[in-house]
């Protein structure tokens, strides 16, 4: 029965971290003056491994305190072994 309490950890944790997660807003919403631009950043995460972008994303829009952002350009340079963008955060 140790098992439940670990389990029950982890789904807690899981549901507070999709709780804090940046959401993602179109440009017509960030020119609304609803919204406060913190700046842009560059964000580059491996191709190979699924929804490391969006983690990352959310990390560093964690870091900086943003509650959303805009994808202003994104892409995979050269080898293709990155996923790259440049978003504009916003709180």
């Amino acid at each position: 029965m140790k098992l439940l309490p670990a389990i029950t950890a982890v789904a807690i944790t899981v549901a507070s971290f999709s709780a804090l997660a940046a959401s993602p807003i179109t440009a017509q919403e960030a020119q609304s003056g609803t919204y406060q631009s913190l700046g842009m950043v560059s964000v580059s995460a491996p191709s190979t491994v699924p929804g490391s972008m969006k983690d990352a994303l959310n990390q560093i829009a964690s870091d900086k305190g943003a509650t959303h952002y805009r994808v202003v350009g994104a892409g995979t340079p050269g080898d293709s072994s990155l996923n790259r963008a440049n978003v504009e955060l916003y709180k």
